[in-house]
């Protein structure tokens, strides 16, 4: 919320932020901004933080260069989704530098430029968003186990191997419905689901923290796009699963009724047990919810077969009569079974 504040004070913004405590930075912010102008900025990470401010620095009028060091943008959302966000990203005016990691951001007694190795790209201001990982520093220094993915280990009432301490979310490890295995995916609702779960345990009611499955939506400009689930086929066989995946085009309105929108869903099954993996979903319009469908699938752990067997909403206004979920299980129910 610091670099936030400082961020707006910076840019000149008039926004409520600008009254948060800024703990030093807003003095240097302010104090910058009356010697330089900012027009360009170099965002380091192309994940939730990058897309979405992307989208802010441009509404500012600035020039986006986004570096991403692997092939695409939002990783954990599939390749076909990536590659549609970023075909929009660019005709949105942002400069994507994928596949490219960046080895510094250099200037003297200011930002500069972002160097790469093989060039350099002047920018005036650097946002870096790169993820996070879990802090485990004071558990670890209290004996506390961490588990394979270096976030804290616990049990389904986020109980550690001190039975005295319990751990919840962003930190710690959960286990993920689809896979059975423990991961780490710091989202928010996840986050506070188990630290309500715990509080009700230590209250004499024992409540499960619960399972994951990693869904989540983000704006990418005019885009909506989500996921849910393990959509890398790869991962999906490293689970132990034989994954088949669809990727498909639906509209998000009855053909007919005014201002539909396509909506492009790939859906990910199991071969041998049809049971439904993930999902991914990038669209102008219907896609943040419909991702909760799917969700709910994998919790439930139905298969292609009885998704498409969902009762779900019809009007024209709001969706055609077969869904683009209902779709999507058809022709992945067609290609598992076949």
């Amino acid at each position: 919320m610091d670099a936030g504040a400082a961020i707006w004070e910076y840019l000149g913004a008039d926004a409520p932020v600008a009254d948060l405590p800024a703990m030093g930075y807003g003095e240097v912010a302010s104090g910058y901004a009356t010697t330089h102008s900012a027009e360009s900025v170099g965002i380091i990470g192309g994940g939730y933080v990058g897309i979405e401010t992307a989208e802010a620095f441009a509404e500012h009028g600035l020039d986006v260069h986004l570096f991403e060091m692997v092939p695409h943008t939002l990783q954990p959302f599939g390749a076909e989704a990536a590659a549609t966000v970023e075909d929009h990203l660019r005709k949105q005016g942002i400069d994507l530098h994928l596949d490219t990691a960046v080895e510094g951001i250099d200037g003297a007694g200011s930002v500069e430029r972002i160097g790469t190795g093989d060039h350099t790209v002047p920018v005036d201001l650097a946002l870096v968003g790169v993820g996070v990982a879990p802090n485990t520093e004071l558990a670890e220094a209290a004996g506390i186990e961490l588990g394979t993915t270096g976030a804290i280990a616990n049990d389904r009432y986020g109980q550690t191997n001190d039975d005295q301490v319990y751990t919840a979310r962003d930190c710690a490890e959960a286990t993920h419905t689809v896979t059975g295995e423990p991961d780490h995916v710091p989202l928010a609702l996840t986050a506070n689901r188990a630290g309500r779960a715990i509080g009700a345990t230590l209250a004499g009611d024992p409540t499960p923290i619960g399972e994951i499955a990693g869904t989540a939506a983000v704006k990418a400009f005019d885009l909506e796009v989500a996921r849910t689930g393990v959509i890398d086929e790869e991962s999906a066989a490293e689970a132990g699963f034989d994954p088949v995946s669809v990727t498909i085009t639906a509209q998000s309105r009855a053909h007919y009724y005014p201002g539909g929108e396509e909506i492009q869903i790939t859906l990910v099954a199991d071969r041998e047990s049809e049971r439904v993996l993930g999902a991914s979903m990038v669209g102008r319009e219907g896609v943040a919810k419909r991702i909760d469908t799917v969700a709910a699938a994998l919790h439930a752990e139905m298969t292609v077969h009885q998704l498409s067997y969902l009762d779900l909403a019809y009007a024209p206004s709001f969706s055609p009569v077969w869904d683009p979920v209902l779709t999507a299980t058809k022709v992945l129910h067609g290609k598992v079974a076949g």
